[in-house]
């Protein structure tokens, strides 16, 4: 630290602790997003699924919340990236391109089926998911009873791998 300029060190006296702070604050946004409280209520399109969600055999048996269908778990990088992207499409398309429905993409379909396999595994590995279908297409309701708005204007089926 002796060898640094006296303008170095200023910008580390300064720049160290704005840094900290800012992670700090991402961290906690990170935690503040990824509730089922932040979710439903934050977003008026998402109050009817939030609603449903209180009465689903997933939330009252297992405790399960939005993040654990909606948000990939196999990689922190891929999670903070489909977060903000999602985060931020969804916002635009609901602010901007009226009427407020929820459309998903390919990315959110393959996120949502990875969650199914990766929590019923054991009832999964006795179905056979060769022929493309996604568990979606046959539990639409689930957790969400009986969908209030339309999930997609897009064809819901894409091929499993």
């Amino acid at each position: 630290m002796k060898n640094l300029s006296s303008r170095t060190k200023k910008w580390l006296v300064i720049g160290l602790p704005i840094l900290i702070i800012f992670g700090v604050f991402l961290v906690g946004q990170y935690k503040r997003t990824s509730t089922t409280h932040y979710c439903g209520t934050t977003c008026h399109i998402m109050k009817p699924p939030y609603e449903t969600s209180f009465h689903s055999v997933h939330r009252e048996t297992n405790g399960v919340g939005c993040k654990d269908c909606h948000i990939p778990h196999d990689n922190i990088l891929e999670q903070i990236v489909y977060k903000g992207y999602s985060g931020a499409r969804d916002y635009y398309k609901n602010t901007f391109d009226p009427p407020d429905a929820l459309h998903t993409k390919e990315w959110s379909r393959n996120i949502l089926q990875r969650n199914c396999l990766r929590c019923h595994s054991s009832v999964v590995a006795r179905i056979n998911t060769s022929d493309g279908k996604q568990c979606f297409e046959c539990h639409r309701g689930e957790p969400h009873d009986t969908p209030t708005q339309p999930f997609s204007s897009q064809p819901v089926y894409t091929a499993i791998r």
